[in-house]
């Protein structure tokens, strides 16, 4: 009776077995997991391209360091609690350190894509749009910093590299132009586009491949005094592969909570603080008397006056009773200044900030390139002879989409033709034959484009040399009076990368911001 018992008690369990078997698989299965026929990395892209333009990155550094550096602002702020401190080259460590964190950030979203589509066909565009991407961001990281962790960056959950080396901004260069032509070549228009994974372009795979190519005009014109051989190369493979032919190719972000109440939808923690506080930015007197001695149209839209801060209806648009702010001053050194008028109201707000409701916009738009600068830089690359073209015509193309670029961010800035053309007429392309004069009017014209999009500006002022702006010395600034080249790298990449730190620093030179990168040459 026993081993009766026995055996039954023993089929009892095997069938128990049997039965509760069958909910292991799903027991075992993590539901967050992104795998199987849950897993579309699609999503990862639209995270990547969201975070390019929300995170701090794009604010702490590209508007209160580079914007103040190309003095398209100023700030009357003292050191301690002001935040353009590239109107000063002082510095701060968390606006210096921002576009380093939020770049590995967003690398880390692109490593994932790339590593889970290489080999799955269904996923090409998705994987040479992310190929692309990572250009966008580590062209910036690289043009701020110089050399950068990069061919080991995003790798320690694949290959286990907590301690990435710093690549050579040159081998670094080498690859993102290779990345660019190899990817955008690859890009296929009768494979899945993955619109749902794009928020910039919507899977349109020709624009994207007019993003790619000028990318590649953008880097290949970046190595012009360094590398004039490669960079004429470069030029003519984007010119030929077809680059931005207006302002509908552009590549820009825009906010998506005009109200500001999803506060990381939208651009809540952006320009708007350059004008709605204490302590703003205002418009810098080397760009706003630009704008005015030339009877720039774009004038009207950029900037006003704002007596009160909290007012709005306080603003005046009006460039005759405007003025832009010197920079390198502060509340203790303005009063000397001729600038100032002691009769009116409040120091700083008799200075001349942006326009709010063009720029100030909690679902505006974050440029990152736009048919005026491309086409622009094809008006450089046609007088050195690297592409064919009329110089004047791609002058006149660059100045008048950078132009009605502004509508992009408010439909009330849009710029006539009939005021295009006067401006045009009043200050033509000098020619080709003062090749100095026409890259200074080209390049200038190039800065006022790049005006809220820091780190072009910033770059393209270092490799060009123009406008000639005249550095400030503010007391204890970090260059001693020189125009700033570089960003420092972040404070504990010294402790926690060490060995690759320091070879970076032998190989490009001291940590501090009057270091040359590589395609940063002294004339």
């Amino acid at each position: 009776m026993r081993t009766y018992k026995a055996g039954i008690a023993s089929l009892f369990f095997i069938v128990l077995l049997a039965a509760c078997d069958k909910g292991f698989e799903n027991l075992n299965k993590d539901p967050n997991a992104v795998t199987g026929d849950r897993f579309n990395p699609a999503y990862l892209l639209a995270s990547a391209q969201l975070q390019t333009a929300k995170y701090e990155g794009e604010v702490n550094t590209s508007l209160y360091y580079g914007e103040g550096f190309v003095q398209h602002f100023a700030s009357l702020s003292n050191v301690g609690i002001f935040n353009f401190h590239g109107d000063k080259y002082v510095y701060h460590k968390g606006n210096n350190e921002a576009l380093w964190f939020a770049s590995y950030e967003i690398v880390k979203l692109l490593q994932d894509i790339i590593q889970n589509t290489q080999e799955m066909a269904e996923y090409n565009n998705l994987l040479q749009m992310s190929r692309i991407w990572k250009t966008v961001v580590f062209h910036r990281l690289t043009d701020m910093y110089g050399d950068v962790p990069y061919s080991e960056a995003g790798l320690a959950l694949y290959q286990h590299i907590y301690k990435p080396k710093y690549d050579a901004q040159k081998a670094i260069y080498e690859d993102m132009l290779a990345e660019l032509e190899d990817a955008t070549a690859k890009l296929n228009p009768d494979m899945p586009r993955y619109p749902v994974g794009d928020i910039v372009y919507n899977g349109d795979i020709q624009k994207w491949k007019k993003l790619g190519y000028s990318m590649m005009l953008r880097l290949g014109m970046r190595l012009s005094k360094v590398e004039p051989e490669s960079a004429r190369s470069w030029v003519q493979k984007a010119y030929n592969g077809g680059v931005f032919e207006s302002n509908d190719d552009n590549l820009f972000i825009k906010g998506t909570d005009p109200s500001g109440t999803i506060e990381a939808l939208s651009n809540a923690d952006s320009w708007v603080l350059s004008v709605s506080t204490r302590d703003p930015g205002k418009i810098s007197k080397t760009f706003f008397d630009f704008l005015k001695n030339h009877n720039d149209p774009r004038l009207k839209h950029t900037v006003a006056v704002y007596t009160d801060p909290t007012d709005v209806s306080t603003k005046n648009t009006d460039p005759a009773l405007q003025k832009g702010l010197p920079n390198g001053l502060d509340r203790n050194t303005l009063e000397a200044d001729p600038s100032y008028d002691p009769n009116a109201a409040g120091q700083e707000h008799q200075y001349s900030g942006i326009n709010r409701d063009v720029y100030g916009k909690l679902d505006g738009p974050r440029m990152f390139i736009t048919h005026g600068e491309t086409a622009l830089l094809l008006a450089e690359a046609s007088i050195r002879g690297w592409v064919t073209g009329n110089p004047a015509e791609y002058y006149q193309a660059g100045v008048r989409s950078a132009m009605k670029n502004l509508s992009i961010y408010d439909a009330s800035a849009l710029i006539s033709d009939t005021e295009i053309n006067a401006y045009l007429a009043e200050n033509p392309f000098v020619g080709v034959q003062d090749l100095q004069a026409a890259l200074e009017q080209i390049n200038t014209q190039y800065w006022a484009a790049t005006f809220m999009n820091g780190y072009e500006a910033f770059a393209n002022v270092r490799r060009s040399g123009y406008p000639k702006l005249i550095p400030v010395n503010y007391p204890d600034n970090e260059t001693g009076g020189l125009f700033p080249r570089r960003l420092r790298y972040p404070e504990n990449e010294a402790v926690l990368n060490t060995d690759h730190y320091k070879e970076a620093v032998a190989r490009q030179g001291a940590d501090n911001y009057i270091t040359r990168l590589w395609w940063d040459k002294e004339d």
